[in-house]
């Protein structure tokens, strides 16, 4: 069984995006480490509110020669062209199959980060936390009580930003 990873930038209150969701806030080099980490992926997975902004905001589709997943209640595919599937029905049984046979990288989006912990698929999260404080936005993930956590590696990146990573813990489930 293949991985299910997330990296994404997080506020040190705790949020993704302010409510404008401009990403001004992250350092340079955090944004050059995540499309670095993206660009590498075969598989990505995203929430239908990331997969709009991605498209609205970067001037088209940037992912083009990834095959890419978006979880949504609707199908509102703006990349016809392009390999990106809509997963409506089930979407955690699709991914958990997704997963048997390649490694999965999640863009953004707290809301699905939460559903992934909860449905205990979200394998690796790396998290890095930029020392600014937004006040209030998109929050970095829901209620995600009794999932355990250990950490893999830390490090302290230019500017105090802080680099961590955590590896889902089943046998402490």
């Amino acid at each position: 069984m293949k991985q299910i990873k997330s990296y994404i930038a997080v506020s040190l209150d705790g949020f993704i995006a302010p409510p404008d969701k401009e990403l001004d806030w992250i350092p340079q080099e955090v944004k050059f480490l995540l499309n670095k980490e993206y660009e590498m992926a075969n598989n990505l997975l995203m929430g239908a509110n990331t997969y709009l902004y991605l498209f609205k905001h970067w001037g088209g589709w940037p992912y083009k020669s990834q095959r890419s997943f978006v979880v949504s209640h609707y199908h509102n595919n703006v990349t016809r062209n392009y390999n990106v599937e809509f997963l409506l029905d089930n979407p955690f049984l699709k991914i958990d199959e997704l997963k048997q046979d390649s490694d999965i990288l999640v863009i953004g989006g707290g809301k699905l980060l939460t559903s992934l912990i909860k449905a205990g698929l979200l394998d690796s999260l790396t998290v890095y936390t930029v020392p600014v404080m937004l006040g209030k936005g998109i929050g970095f993930l829901g209620e995600t009580f009794g999932s355990e956590w250990k950490l893999s590696e830390s490090k302290v990146l230019d500017g105090g930003v802080v680099c961590s990573t955590y590896q889902f813990d089943k046998n402490l489930q």
